[in-house]
């Protein structure tokens, strides 16, 4: 039986783990930066705006679900962005990531967001994607593409020593307006 339950920063070596098997799935063999496990710890502590579920299968973590909180007028108010979404391939299709989107359904009910939102990848694998058949199944309707601009390039890197990371990340959400 799959149990599902909410992440906590104890949490961010499973977490890593699970989202570095995301994204080389994504990477089809193209070269990802790896994720650090320093970098989920402190987007773990931000526990008013990132927030994640894990999904078991006795004892085996099978899938993972992150969300993070947003507001905008367009929304009207609050809403929750699923960031990422991943189930084992052995545990595809047997309801492991609907329980989980169930979660992030619960909690924004909880948090009283007016909507969940997510973009799914836009790769030619993808463009049949079983991930966009899932949304839609689970009552999500497309808004459209979404685009982004990378500010890294213009800031350059970022140390992620723990502490300081932290606190940074806190900070600039903070003077964003989303009170982290």
């Amino acid at each position: 039986m799959v149990i599902t339950r909410k992440v906590s920063i104890d949490d961010a070596t499973m977490v890593t783990h699970m989202v570095e098997s995301l994204f080389a799935e994504l990477g089809a063999g193209q070269s990802q930066a790896g994720v650090k496990t320093e970098l989920v710890a402190d987007l773990l502590a931000m526990n008013e705006c990132v927030y994640g579920y894990l999904a078991f299968l006795d004892e085996r973590p099978v899938g993972i679900l992150m969300v993070s909180g947003s507001a905008s007028l367009s929304a009207r108010g609050t809403y929750g962005i699923i960031t990422e979404l991943y189930v084992v391939p052995d545990q595809r299709s047997s309801g492991v990531a609907m329980r989980l989107i169930e979660g992030a359904v619960s909690l924004g009910v909880e948090k009283g967001w007016v909507q969940l939102e997510v973009g799914t990848p836009k790769q030619p694998m993808w463009n049949r994607s079983p991930n966009s058949a899932l949304y839609l199944k689970a009552g999500f309707a497309e808004i459209g593409p979404r685009l982004m601009f990378t500010l890294r390039r213009l800031v350059g890197p970022r140390e992620h020593t723990t502490a300081r990371a932290r606190s940074r990340l806190g900070s600039e959400l903070a003077s964003l307006g989303h009170g982290c």
